[in-house]
């Protein structure tokens, strides 16, 4: 008989606390990632914004293309990309690509976060159906460099068709960002602003992105554009990202606080289980713990197998629950990133998750461990 062989024999003994207590604490590690992984798509929104980097916008109508020198005549912008944008589908209505139109040369000025190799960068420069997309993209839709990419169900051309062909000459590297920032296809807006049919659109963008020299003069920059264009047609809005981000955030509430209150319930009625289950199966036993005792056992060592106990259960569970967890947010990723491209999961959330298995293997083994090394054996023995 060995210490292993009396830990699991104690699971044995009443199989269906056993098996409910693990499902417990596998449902409340498999909530605490998917949860973990919201918390990082909210909040790594805005730890992703450049500091430098803002947006500029029409009030109430598209910018025009007009208003680009005058933007990039102000003192402290050191670059101003312009964008155009829709959606197209390849192969099938299941695989939507939503393509930008860019200016290549003040777009790697603006997002450097994005690098792509030079011969590629001057063969995008140079190809005017060129395009770039992400890695996790290409990978995802199957494509590689050289390929020609036909996007169907796109806005009309001038030739009435609505089929976009683009040259795949790149892929985008950006290895400290998320996957969910890796899926943009970018392509000239030059290419899409001449084949368009709708007149309006024409020579106008969705937005200008604006790169500043400095991060204190952001805000100095957004009150200058807005003022300039105060009495133009459309008037402008302008904000840096990092505050964009933070105001469309407050707009649905304290999100991060609701997550953490619901992770926080999930796992102190995971605790209570747990609690119980050890606390029981330690009562069910004192006998076997004083006849242990009395065999020459310590009171460190069946300290140290109800610890081990606790640690096996919540291990297991943990295990298990990270797993399953996984398993959720490979379902909901393709999804949930159209909208929180940071939605992932981090490797200190699994750390976390691994430090919380610990604390919780302790909090619910320390006092059943007391309990034992406190016993009056020859009483137990009597009693029993």
């Amino acid at each position: 008989m060995n210490d292993t062989s009396l830990i699991f024999g104690a699971f044995r003994r009443h199989m269906m606390r056993t098996l409910f207590t693990v499902l417990s604490i596998t449902i409340a590690f498999a909530v605490y990632l998917v949860l973990a992984s919201f918390y990082n798509g909210i909040n790594g929104v805005t730890y992703y914004a450049n500091a430098q980097r803002m947006m500029v916008w029409g009030e109430t109508a598209r910018l025009p293309l007009a208003y680009l020198p005058k933007v990039a005549g102000i003192p402290g912008v050191t670059a101003v990309n312009y964008f155009t944008a829709f959606a197209a589908e390849y192969a099938n209505a299941k695989k939507w690509v939503y393509v930008m139109g860019v200016e290549p040369n003040a777009y790697f000025k603006v997002f450097p976060e994005y690098k792509l190799g030079d011969a590629e960068k001057q063969t995008f420069l140079a190809d005017r159906q060129g395009a770039v997309t992400g890695a996790v993209l290409a990978k995802k839709m199957g494509w590689k460099v050289g390929d020609t990419i036909r996007l169907q169900s796109g806005p009309v051309q001038k030739s009435g068709s609505t089929v976009w062909v683009f040259h795949l000459v790149g892929i985008l590297g950006a290895p400290n960002l998320p996957e969910g920032y890796q899926e943009g296809f970018i392509a000239h807006y030059a290419y899409i602003n001449e084949g368009l049919a709708d007149v309006a659109h024409k020579d106008t963008a969705n937005n200008f992105q604006v790169m500043v020299d400095d991060p204190r003069r952001v805000n100095d920059v957004a009150h200058r554009i807005e003022a300039l264009f105060a009495h133009a047609s459309p008037p402008t809005l302008a904000a840096p990202d990092q505050l964009l981000v933070g105001s469309v955030l407050k707009s649905f509430g304290d999100i991060s606080a609701l997550l953490v209150a619901i992770c926080a319930a999930v796992f102190f009625s995971m605790l209570l289980v747990t609690g119980n289950t050890m606390a029981s199966s330690v009562r069910d036993r004192l006998h076997e713990f004083a006849l242990l005792r009395a065999l020459g056992f310590t009171r460190l060592r069946v300290a140290a197998l109800v610890l081990r106990e606790a640690a096996v259960l919540i291990g297991t569970g943990a295990v298990l629950g990270v797993a399953l967890g996984w398993q959720i947010y490979g379902a909901m990723k393709d999804m949930v990133t159209q909208n929180l491209p940071a939605f992932v999961v981090t490797w200190q959330a699994l750390a976390f998750a691994a430090l919380l298995a610990l604390a919780f293997a302790l909090i619910t083994g320390l006092l059943p461990a007391r309990r034992v090394t406190k016993l009056a054996v020859a009483d137990t023995l009597r009693r029993s």
